[in-house]
């Protein structure tokens, strides 16, 4: 039976990260919770900002997360 929470071609988890910054080019530079950055291409998932939380997987954004109400 596959794995259900890993992606059945790589094996990796996609990953919640919140945005930082975005450049003109469709790369934004986001932090997880360890407060680790990396750069990824956003382009499939429309237009975000700073603030914004997306879930990431293998360097692309693959879907805008709903905010949470405090």
């Amino acid at each position: 039976m596959p794995d259900l929470c890993s992606c059945i071609t790589c094996g990796d988890e996609a990953v919640a990260l919140k945005v930082l910054e975005v450049d003109d080019t469709g790369l934004a530079r986001c932090e997880d919770e360890a407060g680790e950055r990396t750069d990824i291409e956003v382009a499939l998932i429309g237009a975000v900002g700073p603030g914004d939380s997306v879930l990431a997987h293998a360097g692309t954004a693959i879907a805008k997360l709903a905010a949470v109400a405090a």
